[in-house]
């Protein structure tokens, strides 16, 4: 990228993978200052999204921002859009701010993301078999570098970006030599290929490709000790030995395998591998995986098409638990492993459409794009043709539906189809199904104590579990949250617990970069019908631990066999869980995402009204239930309920088993109607439930409803009510040995 012949061409060139610079028409930008630098170089990070300000006061003071640091950041987004402004007009405009600030870069305006582009394209021309053509894109990718990424700007927030660039360039450099090796230039590479193993001397990928130069240059000794080298050095330093792959490629040379001599003819397709990489922390997940590759090992024989579909919430993890299993089944599927993102809940893509997919899936197998079928049906047939007889693998991630997934499935025998979704796909045909729970506590520590660091977890093993229990053994949620921890030093493990116990807090907590675990929730939740959503969200606004489709009537004023009609869809796209048939529960981090958008959506007086209605239900059936228990007892008058959808009890023991399994509930109800001070309500709660507290013996809690009742009779214009109250509050004190004083 050359400054002042671009920049006639573009608004403004930004420059990060060396010194950080900026170019416009007037030349380059004169950026004053090693905050307006951080400034900047913040936002070309994350070009085209709005950065927070807290985010932005991190990167540029670290842990301590001033007291008026949201004053001086103004000041300082001034002076960036005046210098950029300065060397082309109207650049200064690029900069806006909405919920935090933005830079809007063009396409080929940031050094960077030409970078990436250059990469991109390499890849595709390696998976098309085009090596030379490959290795001009890695090397222009590899020329745009002018020293080390990030140069002006350091400390704690800028430090793992470079060190995550550098890795970007090495990867590229590692596909260079790849592509440069394919076409036969391998003495050429042995010079370069021995600095770079002396600048990374642990890093096996560029130590194999020095020793199959070598090997191709006539220099097998150089290339077996170059082995042994990294063999003493692995074990002096990390205790480990080479990996499997170096490990056969030493064993190749050493017997003089003549297939390292074989350069790949110009042209020859080679084996389609889309995967992304695997997870190297990967964590816990052994009797998925036990079970997984069990079911997909055991039919890769060849004799069927194997198709596994894993569902489950917003980050559970499935695409990282397919994808580590495909890593793992590569090779019994040679042919071709493909992966491809159907966006079934994405913010920027609309769900992939088959007939699209099918196109992308069919290009990837080199079929010319003038030969691809116009009509979905013969697309789908091309498809499953071109695998008939092949070997491959498949991973259909983030799909929306089996509509979706159906004309993307292999029709062939040998073939894998590992497919992701929110939604149980329970009617795609001949699916083996998956559905992945939350991790256990000592999984959940272990990935918690790999994200952040094994010594800083195990000085606080009683804090790492309180955060992966406010984190609810979610793993995307313990990944941010060790995440965060592990970019600030200053904090501790106890205090991370105490952010996220916060209130509803943890939510806002959870979110780092642009990852997030509300983001995650909205994406499932936007994806819902209108009465759906309005369900869900209501459901945030129940206080107890669980409820059934009639408590989810009464919110919503519908239908009990509307609810549960709703209550199952929920539970399909895993919004809600279901313990036992006919219950419902939100996981901790569900709910309080589902309260917050409550908050949003319903007015307070829709919000109360579904309360009342909650309340109401509860009351009219216990009392129902307490008639079942006890028709001697006299029986208190209660309005007419507004809504007809009581639930119904036969008999004694059906009221009794209704009152075991409502009761956290009924409690929680209660303390509803105290807060909102719905005195009637809490009064009718206590005596409703005297004979089921005299039934099972909840001699304190029949205390502790009896003295909300007292408090709330106080209120209610009826001296008699008054009286009773307070002889029942004795009574309770009594039996719980109380002295009549506390009365």
């Amino acid at each position: 990228m050359v400054p002042h012949e671009q920049c006639r061409r573009r608004v403004v060139e930004f420059r990060i993978l060396g010194p950080i610079e900026a170019w416009g028409a007037g030349g380059q930008a004169r950026l004053s200052g090693a905050r307006q630098l951080a400034l900047l170089t913040a936002l070309l990070l994350h070009a085209n999204r709005v950065v927070s300000v807290e985010q932005l006061g991190e990167a540029i003071w670290g842990e301590k921002p001033p007291a008026n640091a949201s004053k001086a950041l103004q000041t300082y987004v001034f002076r960036l859009r005046r210098a950029l402004a300065v060397v082309e007009p109207g650049a200064g405009k690029h900069l806006t701010f909405t919920s935090g600030y933005q830079l809007r870069v063009e396409p080929g305006e940031l050094d960077l993301e030409v970078f990436r582009d250059h990469v991109r394209r390499g890849r595709t021309a390696v998976s098309a078999g085009r090596s030379e053509a490959a290795g001009e894109e890695f090397g222009s990718a590899l020329k745009l570098w002018r020293g080390q990424a990030l140069t002006g700007v350091s400390g704690p927030y800028f430090g793992p970006q470079a060190a995550r660039l550098e890795e970007e360039r090495l990867i590229a450099a590692e596909e260079r030599v790849d592509a440069d090796l394919a076409v036969g230039r391998d003495a050429e590479l042995v010079a370069e290929l021995q600095c770079l193993a002396t600048e990374h001397p642990v890093r096996e990928r560029l130590h194999g490709h020095l020793m199959l130069a070598l090997y191709r240059a006539g220099r097998q000794a150089d290339a077996v000790q170059t082995f042994h080298d990294l063999q003493d050095r692995l074990a002096d330093e990390l205790g480990i030995d080479p990996g499997g792959e170096i490990a056969e490629l030493y064993q190749q040379i050493l017997r003089g395998d003549p297939d390292l001599a074989v350069v790949r003819p110009a042209g020859m397709p080679a084996a389609r591998n889309d995967l992304p990489g695997d997870v190297l922390d990967f964590t816990g997940r052994d009797a998925e995986m036990t079970r997984l590759l069990a079911a997909l090992s055991g039919d890769g024989d060849g004799s069927t098409v194997v198709i596994e579909a894993i569902d489950g919430m917003a980050g559970v993890g499935k695409t990282t638990l397919a994808v580590h299993a495909a890593h793992r089944l590569a090779n019994q599927y040679p042919d071709a492993q493909l992966f491809i993102d159907l966006h079934g809940h994405t913010t920027e893509h609309e769900a992939t459409d088959p007939f699209t997919a099918l196109h992308v899936l069919l290009r990837a197998l080199d079929v010319p794009g003038d030969q691809i079928p116009h009509e979905l049906d013969q697309r789908a047939a091309r498809w499953r043709a071109e695998l008939a007889e092949r070997k491959a693998l498949v991973v259909l991630d983030n799909a929306a539906s089996a509509a979706q997934v159906r004309p993307l499935l292999p029709g062939a025998t040998g073939c894998l189809a590992l497919i992701t979704s929110r939604r149980r796909l329970a009617d795609l045909d001949a699916a083996q199904t998956l559905s992945l729970d939350l991790l256990p506590l000592q999984d959940a520590i272990a990935l918690f104590s790999h994200v952040v660091g094994h010594d800083r977890a195990a000085a606080e093993p009683e804090a790492v579990e309180i955060v992966v229990d406010l984190c609810g053994y979610l793993p995307l949620a313990i990944r941010i949250a060790a995440a965060r921890l592990r970019a600030r030093s200053v904090w501790t493990v106890g205090h991370l617990a105490d952010r996220l116990g916060q209130g509803r807090r943890a939510l806002t907590e959870l979110a780092t970069g642009d990852r997030s675990v509300a983001a995650a929730f909205t994406l499932s939740y936007q994806h819902l019908s209108g009465s759906q959503q309005r369900l869900f969200r209501l459901l945030g606004l129940h206080p107890g631990p669980s409820f059934d489709a009639y408590a989810a009537a009464a919110l919503a004023a519908i239908d009990p066999g509307d609810a549960e009609i709703l209550l199952e869809a929920l539970v399909d796209v895993h919004l809600l869980q279901q313990p036992t048939s006919g219950r419902y529960q939100f996981h901790d981090l569900l709910r309080q995402h589902a309260r917050s958008t409550a908050d949003t959506a319903e007015s307070e007086m829709e919000q109360s009204r579904a309360l009342h209605r909650l309340v109401e239900f509860y009351l009219h059936t216990a009392h129902n239930a307490d008639r079942l228990l006890n028709p001697h007892r006299p029986p208190i008058q209660l309005d007419s309920p507004r809504l007809d959808h009581i639930r119904p009890l036969r008999d004694h023991t059906a009221a009794l088993a209704w009152f075991d399994t409502e009761y956290p509930c009924l409690l929680a109800a209660q303390r509803t109607a105290r807060t909102r001070q719905w005195h009637q309500a809490v009064w009718n709660m206590a005596w409703t439930l005297g004979t089921f507290h005299e039934r099972r013996g909840h001699l304190h809690d029949r205390l502790t409803m009896w003295r909300a009742g007292l408090a709330a009779a106080e209120y209610i214009s009826d001296p008699v009510t008054h009286i009773f109250a307070r002889r029942l509050v004795g009574y309770a004190c009594a039996e719980v040995r109380c002295l009549s004083s506390q009365v």
